[in-house]
């Protein structure tokens, strides 16, 4: 067979599967209220006329960012104008190089993020590749992941630094980023992480009984300056750490994953990358393992967890060819146990409202224009179980700051 019938053969395969014409469209939500708090997001589903004339169903993701729905101040913290061109940019200019580079070491485990179809830098919006009608299913934000999941979301962020790290070092990742905003935006920190904090003392007071009076008048002493002072001190690393382009908001509600038939995690996709950012991919690492494994988990398997990331890291950095200096084991653990401080205030201030089952946790608009003072639905404080979830680390991270 010579070339030029092949190449026949293939553009009639391709045309027959390629869309000629729209019969209906269907578009309705695709995430239930509270799960996204930066973005409208739809499914579309169509029926279709394909080029072979036979009639089928296809379903994408359209994303919106929701600019009518904010107030101003939460336009400005949010950064909203330019979420979906962040986006956009990491998967044109970063997800498209890292395919090519797979490609070209001969990488068969293939992509961890959907494909994009279409952005609109008018109204910013993206059109998405729809991974449910591929199989793929989110980990319950009310559960939080376990340890299969969990470590096969490791291993992947792993591989994402690695082939950043190969791309920048090749001049085609650039190290000019915005900052990553739970380490340097003042307002943010205030009233989220702070305003969090708060919350959870009134919570803690109303409804945790006599025997934690103590553990939440010492929390109450912590001031906003103190706290925002001590969190920006954390983010700043010297020129010899090991740096790279992080995912940003590398946590349960922004990756899917397709299970066997006893029900493993054995894929993991990326859904949302608003926040990309340069700094030591630990940020990415210790915001994960704080914010989407369920925590008596956490706490049983953390070395283990570190370690698995760690080797996903170096043998990706090997498998591409990386010719610059690695960070050893230690490195990446002391980076983690300074960042564990941010990542704890974090953690006791907003696990509660993840896990919570109703849909009102939080009024982000109100958060930010009370600064914090209100917001936080108290009810998330005394839902069944979340002392044993969080009671522990609220104690570690006061031997934090009185350290």
């Amino acid at each position: 067979m010579d070339k030029e019938l092949f190449e026949v053969i293939l553009r009639k395969s391709a045309a027959d599967s390629n869309i000629k014409r729209i019969i209906d469209m269907k578009m309705e939500s695709a995430v239930p209220k509270g799960e996204n708090y930066t973005s409208n997001i739809f499914r579309v589903t169509l029926k279709v006329v394909l080029g072979n004339g036979r009639i089928a169903t296809k379903s994408f993701i359209l994303k919106s960012v929701m600019l009518a729905t904010f107030s101003k101040d939460s336009k400005e913290n949010f950064q909203t104008n330019s979420l979906a061109k962040a986006e956009a940019s990491i998967y044109i200019n970063v997800l498209r190089e890292m395919e090519y580079l797979m490609e070209e070491f001969g990488d068969t485990e293939g992509p961890f993020w959907c494909d994009l179809i279409h952005f609109s830098q008018a109204d910013s919006t993206i059109i998405l590749e729809d991974l449910k009608a591929s199989g793929f299913s989110s980990v319950k934000r009310t559960e939080a992941q376990g340890l299969e999941h969990a470590r096969l979301a490791l291993r992947s962020i792993g591989r994402y630094h690695a082939m950043a790290k190969v791309l920048e070092d090749r001049g085609l990742i650039s190290k000019d980023h915005t900052p990553y905003t739970l380490l340097y935006n003042q307002k943010i920190i205030k009233s989220i992480v702070f305003g969090g904090i708060k919350a959870l003392v009134k919570g803690m007071r109303a409804t945790w009984g006599e025997e934690w009076s103590e553990t939440a008048d010492k929390l109450n002493q912590i001031s906003s300056e103190e706290l925002l002072k001590k969190i920006q001190s954390i983010g700043i690393f010297d020129d010899n750490t090991f740096k790279c382009l992080n995912h940003g908001d590398f946590g349960n509600n922004n990756m899917m994953f397709k299970h066997d038939w006893e029900g493993r995690p054995i894929q993991l996709r990326l859904i949302d990358f608003q926040g990309p950012h340069y700094n030591t991919p630990c940020v990415d690492v210790i915001y994960f393992i704080y914010t989407s494994i369920k925590p008596h988990l956490r706490r049983q398997n953390y070395k283990s967890l570190v370690e698995l990331y760690y080797e996903s890291l170096i043998t990706s950095l090997d498998r591409f060819g990386y010719k610059g200096s690695k960070p050893s084991l230690k490195e990446i653990e002391d980076t983690l146990k300074r960042l564990s401080y941010s990542a704890l205030a974090l953690f006791i201030g907003s696990f509660a409202g993840g896990v919570y089952k109703g849909t009102d946790a939080l009024d982000v608009d109100k958060i930010f224009k009370t600064e914090g003072e209100e917001g936080f639905n108290l009810r998330i404080y005394s839902q069944d179980g979340i002392i044993e979830k969080i009671g522990e680390d609220i104690k570690t991270f006061l031997n934090f700051w009185s350290d």
